[in-house]
C-alpha cells in the first residue's frame, strides 16, 4: 500500500505500528475466536463436571458455569475479547445463554474458515450469515410454546432449565422454586422490581438449605449494623413487632461549634450532666411511648441509651446502612424519620417477626411477616464462601430468566430443540439462493447444531448418533424434540419442563452472528506499540533530509500518513 509516493511500512519495530493485512489478518481473528469457543467447550465437558481453574495469582476456583469461566480467563487477542463482550452482554441483558452465544460464534467462524478454503469470498460469507440470522429470528417467533408464563410451575421450569447440570436434582429444584417465588413476590403483573430482592449468603450447609424470607435479612457481619449482644435479657424473637427507623444519631447532642466547654465549679458540671441526662430520657421516652419494639438507626446510638432501651425490652441496632434502611422501610411499611423528635406511632413499621438468629457462626437479623411487605430476601447456603459466590451468580441468572418469562411470556423448547429446528429450516431456506450464499447459510445451519451436539457430549452420549436421531425426529415434525441432559437421549424436552425465554435465544443468535460477521469483515489489523524512538529499525524511506515531521518525540505519529 502506498500513499503520497511512499511505501507503507510493513513494521515499525520501535515505538510504532504492527500491521497485519488481508488474509493473514482474517485468519488470525478467526483462529482467536475459534480458540476461545473451543477452550470454553472443552472446559465445560464432558457430563457438565466441575472444573478446577487456577489463575495467575494462584487462586483456585471450582466451577462449571460458562460465564464464570469466561470472567476468569485472561483474554489478550482483540478478536477473542470481542466474543467475551458478546457473552458479557448476553449475561447482563438476559441472564442466560452466555455459553451458547460463544459456542455459536465460534462455530460460525469455523464454518467460515472452511468456506474460505473453498474460495468463497468473505463478503459472500457475511451476507449469507446475515440472511441466515434474519431468517432464524423470524422463525423463532413461530416456535413459541403455549405455556402460561404467569403459572408458577412454568416459571420454576424456566429457572430449572437455566441451572441444569449445576447442582444435584433436589438442590437445583429448591433454588428454582425460590427464584420463582421471589420474582412473583415483587411483581405487580406489568413490572418486576429486582431491587426488592436481597440475596444474602451464609457459608455452611448446601444450596438445598436456602430459604425464602418475606422481608429482609441483615447479615450483621457483612453489614455495618451492630446490636448489643451483651443485653442477654433481651428476647431473641419479637412477635408482632413495631419498628422505628431513625436517620440521626441517638444520644446526648454534642457541641460542635467549640472544642471545649469551660465551667466554674461543680455546679457547671452538674448542669451539663443534667442536660445530657434530660436528652437521653426524652429520647428514651419518645421511642418507648411510640410503642417501639426495635429501633434501627442509620448512625450511632449512645451506649447508655442503648442499655436503657434494652432494659425496656427494645432492640437497638445502630449504623444500619442507608440501602438497608430503605429496604426495611419497604419490608415493614415504616417511615424513615430525620430525628427522634419526629417519631410517632404512625411512623412505625410493622413486622410479624423480628428475630436475631445465628446461622453457621453468622449473626443475622431477620425482619419478616408483614402482609404488605414490598421486600423479599433469599438466604443462600453453601459449603464455602466460593460456593456462596457461585450460587449467587446462578441465582441471579435464574431471577433474570424468570423475569423475562413473566414479563414477555414467549417460551421456547430447550435442550437444543430450537436450534435443531432452526437448522432444518435454514437448510430448506438455503435452496432459495442460487449463488454461493447458499453455502454460507448451510454453514450457519451447521453452526446452530453445535448446541445439541455439545449437550450430547456433556451428557456422555455419542454426539454423532444423538444428532442423527435429533434430525430424524425434526424431519418427522417433532418440533420439541431435544437432548435430555440426563442421559443424552432424544426426548420431548417441552414435556419434561425444559423451556427457555425467547429473549435468550434471540439475543444469543443475533449477538453471535454480529460478532462473527464483524471479525470476518476485518482484513487489516494495526496495533500500536509503546517504545523508544531512538535506535529504531524500520524499512521505509524518510525522504529528502530524513525529517520525521517536526521533531516529534516518543514514537511515530506521522507514520500513518507517511
Amino acid at each position: 500500500m502506498t500513499q503520497g509516493g511512499a511505501r507503507w511500512p510493513r513494521r515499525l519495530r520501535s515505538g510504532g505500528l504492527d500491521r497485519t493485512t488481508g488474509r493473514d489478518a482474517r485468519r488470525a481473528n478467526v483462529a482467536a475466536g475459534r480458540a476461545l469457543a473451543a477452550t470454553l467447550r472443552t472446559t465445560l465437558g464432558p457430563a457438565g463436571r466441575d472444573k478446577l481453574l487456577v489463575g495467575t495469582d494462584g487462586l483456585a476456583v471450582v466451577t462449571n458455569d460458562g460465564a464464570s469461566i469466561l470472567d476468569r480467563m485472561e483474554i489478550e487477542h482483540p478478536a477473542a475479547s470481542l466474543l467475551y463482550e458478546v457473552a458479557s452482554e448476553q449475561a447482563e441483558r438476559v441472564g442466560d445463554g452466555t455459553t451458547t452465544a460463544v459456542l455459536l460464534a465460534g462455530a460460525l467462524l469455523e464454518g467460515a474458515e472452511g468456506l474460505f478454503e473453498q474460495g468463497v469470498h468473505p463478503g459472500i460469507v457475511t451476507a449469507g450469515y446475515h440472511h441466515a440470522c434474519s431468517r432464524a429470528l423470524e422463525t423463532l417467533s413461530t416456535l413459541t410454546l403455549g405455556d402460561d408464563p404467569t403459572d408458577r410451575a412454568t416459571l420454576v421450569s424456566v429457572a430449572r432449565t437455566a441451572i441444569t447440570g449445576k447442582w444435584s436434582e433436589p438442590e437445583a429444584t429448591r433454588v428454582a422454586d425460590l427464584a420463582a417465588d421471589a420474582v412473583l413476590a415483587v411483581s405487580d403483573g406489568s413490572e418486576v422490581d429486582r431491587h426488592r430482592i436481597t440475596l444474602q449468603g451464609v457459608p455452611g450447609g448446601s444450596p438445598g438449605d436456602a430459604e425464602f424470607v418475606d422481608g429482609l435479612v441483615v447479615d450483621m457481619g457483612e453489614s455495618s449494623a451492630t446490636a448489643d449482644d451483651r443485653a442477654i435479657h433481651l428476647p431473641r424473637r419479637f412477635a408482632d413487632a413495631r419498628i422505628a427507623l431513625v436517620d440521626a444519631p441517638l444520644g446526648a447532642k454534642q457541641a460542635n461549634a467549640t472544642r471545649a466547654v469551660t465551667v466554674e465549679g461543680t455546679d457547671g458540671l452538674d448542669a451539663i450532666a443534667a442536660h445530657e441526662e434530660r436528652q437521653l430520657r426524652e429520647q428514651l421516652e419518645r421511642i418507648a411511648d411510640a410503642g417501639t419494639d426495635a429501633v434501627f438507626c442509620q448512625q450511632a446510638i449512645d451506649d447508655v441509651l442503648r442499655s436503657r432501651l434494652a432494659r425496656r425490652g427494645i432492640l437497638a441496632v445502630e449504623r444500619t446502612r442507608q440501602d438497608e434502611m430503605y429496604k426495611l422501610a419497604r419490608a415493614t411499611g415504616g417511615t424513615l424519620v430525620a430525628s427522634v423528635e419526629e417519631l410517632t406511632p404512625e411512623a412505625l413499621g410493622r413486622a410479624g417477626v423480628v428475630e436475631r438468629r445465628r446461622v453457621a457462626g453468622r449473626d443475622l437479623t431477620v425482619v419478616r411477616g408483614n402482609p404488605d411487605s414490598k421486600q423479599v430476601s433469599l438466604l443462600l447456603r453453601g459449603g464455602t464462601q466460593h460456593a456462596i459466590d457461585e450460587t449467587r451468580r446462578l441465582v441471579e441468572d435464574c431471577l433474570t430468566v424468570v423475569t423475562l418469562a413473566l414479563l414477555y411470556g414467549d417460551l421456547l423448547p430447550g435442550g437444543g430443540a430450537t436450534e435443531a429446528e432452526l437448522a432444518a429450516d435454514l437448510r430448506g431456506f438455503a435452496l432459495e439462493f442460487d449463488g454461493r450464499e447458499q453455502l454460507a447459510i448451510e454453514a450457519a445451519a451447521g453452526a446452530l447444531e453445535t448446541v445439541p451436539r455439545t449437550l450430547a457430549e456433556n451428557a456422555g452420549a455419542s454426539p454423532i448418533d444423538a444428532l442423527a436421531d435429533l434430525r430424524a425426529s425434526h424431519d418427522r415434525g417433532e418440533v420439541t424434540a431435544g437432548i435430555d441432559a440426563a442421559d443424552g437421549s432424544v426426548a420431548d424436552v417441552s414435556a419434561r419442563g425444559v423451556v427457555e425465554p425467547l429473549a435468550v435465544k434471540r439475543r444469543a443468535i443475533a449477538g453471535a452472528t454480529e460478532a462473527a460477521n464483524l471479525l470476518l469483515r476485518i482484513d487489516d489489523v494495526v496495533a500500536a506499540r509503546d517504545g523508544d524512538a531512538r535506535g529504531h529499525d524500520h524499512d521505509h524511506d524518510h525522504g529528502i533530509g530524513g525529517d520525521h515531521g517536526g521533531g516529534q518525540r516518543g514514537g511515530y505519529p506521522w507514520a500513518i500518513g507517511h
